[in-house]
């Protein structure tokens, strides 16, 4: 069976994310299969582009790689409508990466170098969030709940979108803030620049994910999918 790959990003309305797409390419680069990379929004390298792209080299079937953190609406609802709409083959849909290993360690090894300076503060993630589902705040809680284990230190869960939010934090005793996005575009830069203005106390991690880490996650998915060993 011929397999074919596509890794779906959220885009943009005017623009590819650059950055993000970049880290994605160097990885399919380094895989002989079948691939091409698809945006949700926008009218650049569409979802659907990228279905005709890999479909062109007559593959049996498409594994849907979504490289976005959590399940929301656009992992839940759009890319398996849009694929439903359009593919002409089987496709099988990954989970999301915010549930891998590889963003877990990276999570870990980055909060722990910052808790070695800092030994008393615990720790806030801000994810994206969403007012939809709940599976992305539960998952968000249970990283945050290992990785409490594991630093020996408070770890809290907060969202942009949903409860808690990130902006009802109180009190003076300051946090390590560490924002768990893919690059630093508007909603990250929008979220960090909240922290300067209003909690000059807390120590705002400013690396986001890194391209390691990214691949390592997109490795995990198609070994999970038997795509890769």
């Amino acid at each position: 069976m011929k397999i074919g790959i596509i890794y779906v990003l959220h885009g943009r309305k005017t623009s590819i994310p650059q950055k993000l797409f970049d880290i994605v390419k160097d990885f399919s680069d380094s895989l002989d299969l079948p691939q091409a990379i698809g945006m949700l929004e926008g009218q650049q390298q569409t979802l659907e582009d990228a279905i005709q792209e890999v479909e062109k080299q007559k593959v049996d079937k498409i594994i849907v790689v979504p490289v976005l953190l959590f399940p929301a609406t656009h992992a839940r609802e759009d890319i398996p409508q849009r694929m439903q709409s359009c593919a002409a083959v089987p496709f099988e849909i990954s989970e999301t990466l915010g549930t891998t290993r590889a963003i877990y360690d990276w999570l870990k090894d980055r909060l722990q170098e910052a808790a070695e300076s800092h030994p008393t503060f615990p720790v806030m993630l801000v994810a994206h969030g969403t007012t939809h589902y709940p599976e992305p705040g539960e998952q968000l809680n249970r990283i945050a709940s290992a990785l409490s284990s594991d630093l020996g230190r408070e770890v809290y869960a907060t969202n942009h979108l949903g409860e808690p939010h990130y902006q009802a934090i109180s009190g003076e005793d300051p946090f390590i803030i560490q924002r768990l996005f893919f690059t630093d575009g508007y909603l990250a830069k929008k979220i960090g620049f909240w922290f300067e203005k209003n909690r000059p106390q807390d120590v705002l991690l400013e690396q986001l994910l890194d391209s390691e880490a990214v691949h390592k996650a997109l490795k995990e998915r198609l070994e999970d999918a038997g795509c890769i060993r």
